[in-house]
């Protein structure tokens, strides 16, 4: 079928979507619609825990939100001047986060976290970036990956990665290159709950060194609280970016800042034909409203009770080389297993046991408002089966995902 050959690279165009993140031979390829926490695919009827890899926050075809969306798609599309409209969801965003005093739009997370990137390389007049996370596909971070493939030695040697919060590290970097560094950007949260010892360093550090501090709330922002991890942690950076469930999947982004930052936009160059579409503008104007703080009080009570239940289930596992460790912040809950050369075959063997009870599962549970306590009560169940095969006697792994294996997305982090 034309759908699955490869008119399209790679049959997909988003790597963590792609037929190689799941177990070969018994996944779906594709998606055909979606509704509330279902996904219906060329296989039938799934209940999907990544949610579109993170920014359906309510759930799929919300019929609030999408006759929002039309009403605003019948006042016209594609301008060829700034909208009203986006002066006045730009003025509801500053307000729902308490942070920032200027706004710039855009559709997806990495043209944030890019814009970021130059803005604060203009503003301090530096090159070197230091960063942890996963920040997007542009060349300054991506460079500092395996899939580095066309970026230029000169644009990777301008980007540091420290892995997740390592403190050390980071001191060594600033204490290196202090006066070299125009930026720090970082995912305040990755899988788990805050590290304040690691923010609050960092935060000390830019101001010491007159680096910029930039949050990417791609994932966090809207999903663990109203006001992001800015609100969650209390800490403030100098810039942030947000994407995903800003519009509960439909495409848009913005990053925020202090006017003596931002209108540093008007010199340097960050301009595209869609930056202010206002379909997605449509959808964040909606969720904006939507997520109030009831609603994020019960996503964060049913993150909770759902992490404690997983957690004493996998703390049953026998095996010290099956072992599988679980964390979370409101709203995400992550598995990983504690040794680092099965991962790619735990995550198979779990993938395929959640694929068997028609759940599509990619090692984390992106919640939304949508799954109910059925959804919740059969992953559970699920895991506790998982648990149930890694303890039995003649368990063999290797044999389990045999032909069947995923890719890894990154095979290592430079």
């Amino acid at each position: 079928m034309k759908h699955y050959s490869d008119i399209i690279p790679d049959k997909s165009h988003t790597f963590s979507k792609a037929h190689h993140q799941y177990p070969k031979g018994i996944s779906p390829l594709t998606a055909k619609k979606a509704y509330g926490s279902k996904l219906v695919t060329n296989l039938g009827e799934y209940t999907d825990w990544s949610m579109g890899l993170g920014p359906v926050i309510k759930g799929y075809n919300f019929k609030p939100l999408n006759d929002h969306i039309i009403k605003r798609v019948r006042s016209g599309i594609a301008y060829s001047l700034p909208s009203d409209f986006e002066f006045d969801v730009a003025a509801k965003l500053l307000s729902a986060v308490n942070f920032g005093e200027s706004v710039r739009f855009a559709r997806n997370g990495s043209d944030v976290t890019s814009a970021a990137i130059r803005l604060s390389r203009y503003i301090t007049k530096r090159e070197l970036v230091i960063c942890n996370g996963y920040h997007g596909w542009q060349d300054w971070f991506i460079g500092t990956t395996t899939r580095s493939g066309g970026v230029p030695e000169s644009i990777k040697s301008l980007t540091k990665k420290i892995e997740g919060f390592d403190s050390n590290k980071l001191k060594e970097m600033f204490h290196s290159s202090g006066d070299k560094v125009a930026c720090l950007i970082i995912e305040p949260m990755i899988g788990d709950e805050p590290n304040l010892e690691f923010l609050e360093l960092a935060r000390d550090l830019c101001n010491k060194h007159g680096s910029l501090l930039i949050f990417d709330e791609c994932w966090t922002g809207f999903r663990c609280h109203k006001e992001g991890a800015i609100g969650y942690t209390g800490i403030r950076p100098d810039l942030v970016c947000y994407a995903k469930a800003i519009g509960n999947g439909v495409p848009v982004s913005a990053i925020l800042g202090p006017k003596n930052y931002m209108h540093n936009f008007e010199e340097i160059f960050f301009s595209f034909t869609h930056a202010s579409d206002p379909i997605g503008l449509a959808a964040a104007d909606f969720m904006i409203d939507y997520l109030d703080h009831n609603f994020f009080d019960a996503l964060t009570l049913k993150t909770k009770n759902f992490f404690n239940k997983i957690k004493l289930e996998l703390n049953k596992i026998e095996n010290p080389k099956y072992k599988i460790n679980v964390t979370s912040y409101p709203g995400k809950i992550v598995l990983s297993p504690f040794e680092a050369k099965m991962a790619i075959q735990l995550k198979t063997f779990i993938q395929k046991e959640f694929l068997n009870e028609n759940m599509l599962f990619n090692m984390f549970f992106a919640m939304c408002e949508d799954h109910d306590d059925i959804d919740i009560d059969l992953a559970l169940n699920v895991i506790q089966n998982i648990v149930l095969k890694l303890n039995a006697e003649y368990f063999d792994l290797e044999n389990e995902v045999k032909g069947q294996l995923v890719s890894p997305v990154f095979r290592q982090q430079k």
